[in-house]
């Protein structure tokens, strides 16, 4: 049996887990689950699937609850405890740099890592994954693009590497014009049209945020330059991506909009075993179309390059800068196109002061929000 720990049960991500995890009970026991809030709903997971223990990043939600049969565990400090505990994979599916000290206690812990929360290795960097080599761990992307990735450079060596192609839905702003995005709605911006996500990954997907957080995991796990990595626009969500070789052959990876198959191959790997999904109908699909990315429409992509050439810093500030401009957008207080001219203007004034290695990138991450509430507010004034 492989014991596996999911950092996020309730989430999008640890749904799919769950669908996946009733296929294969006798394959796999589900030991340690963590939540955000959802107590009952923790408990419930628990009894079905006969977790030793839970967590619950809320600390005040998680007060005064206690069960028999399962150990309950509080706060920030109680994920990472539940994620050290021993597992052969640890599912990192808390959104946001918040689920950074739980992936860290997990490597430190030597469980492997199926890893959703881009965040971490956003702000961890390469930092992080040498933390994880050195522990002998191993961290398999759980991202449906960064999986595609992964599972197309198993065709070929790094060395005869040509192009890594990342594709972008172009979320349900695809089509709209700069007026129309100026007078977004947050409703809006969570209706993605392809994938049902929590409000930050929806909105992410909104402003194309998440492919520049995705622009900067894909340099910093396959160890390329952003200048190897081409964003592609392609609405269905069916084409994951691809990369291009030397010979000019192109390897994609295409399947159903669901998470199930990426969640699935990175908690079974380096198996392939059944995840429930159907099998693409190529003849009723007809067609895959390709676009190009509107970088004046949607500039979170060329800032995300501009992160990654400047180094660590620029990649936690440019997600400390999305973090912060994505609540405020949502809260009311900036437009839609402000998330971005927000990432710009940290960017621009940050500099390298956001460097740290680990273990103090957690600090890191918590001074760049700072900084970036900062810079919001400077920002309002100036509105």
């Amino acid at each position: 049996m492989k014991r596996v720990t999911i950092l996020g049960a309730t989430g999008s991500i640890g749904t799919s887990a769950l669908k996946f995890l009733r296929l294969h009970r006798d394959k796999f026991s589900l030991d340690y689950i963590a939540v955000g809030q959802d107590v009952s709903g923790a408990l419930a997971i628990a009894r079905e699937f006969g977790c030793k223990a839970i967590a619950v990043a809320d600390e005040q939600a998680g007060a005064g609850h206690s069960d028999p049969d399962v150990k309950i565990l509080t706060g920030a400090q109680g994920v990472a405890e539940l994620a050290a505990l021993p597992a052969d994979v640890v599912l990192g599916a808390v959104t946001g740099s918040c689920g950074l000290p739980a992936i860290l206690a997990a490597i430190e812990a030597g469980n492997d890592v199926a890893l959703a929360n881009k965040e971490s290795l956003v702000c961890g960097g390469p930092n992080l994954l040498k933390f994880a080599d050195d522990k002998g761990v191993k961290i398999i992307p759980v991202d449906s693009e960064h999986s595609a990735i992964f599972q197309c450079l198993l065709s070929g060596r790094k060395d005869e590497l040509e192009k890594i192609i990342l594709t972008a839905s172009g979320g349900p702003f695809r089509t709209a014009s700069h007026s129309e995005l100026e007078a977004a709605t947050p409703a809006q911006a969570l209706a993605h049209p392809n994938w049902s996500m929590g409000p930050k990954n929806s909105l992410d997907s909104a402003s194309l945020a998440n492919k520049g957080l995705e622009l900067i995991e894909t340099a910093y796990f396959f160890d390329v330059a952003e200048s190897l990595i081409d964003v592609v626009v392609h609405p269905t969500s069916i084409f994951h991506s691809a990369v291009r070789y030397k010979d000019g052959a192109m390897i994609a990876q295409l399947g159903e909009t669901d998470m199930c198959g990426a969640v699935g191959y990175g908690l079974s790997y380096p198996e392939r075993i059944v995840t429930g999904l159907a099998p693409l109908d190529l003849p009723a699909l007809g067609k895959l179309e390709f676009y190009a990315l509107d970088d004046a429409l949607f500039p979170a992509v060329s800032l995300a390059r501009a992160a990654i050439r400047a180094g660590q810093s620029g990649s936690l500030t440019f997600n400390a800068a999305n973090e912060i401009g994505g609540a405020a957008f949502l809260n009311g207080q900036i437009g839609f196109l402000d998330i971005a001219r927000l990432i710009e203007q940290c960017l621009n004034k940050a500099g390298g002061k956001f460097t740290a290695d680990l273990p103090d990138i957690v600090a890191a991450d918590e001074a760049a929000k700072f900084f970036a509430t900062e810079q919001l507010a400077a920002f309002l004034k100036q509105s």
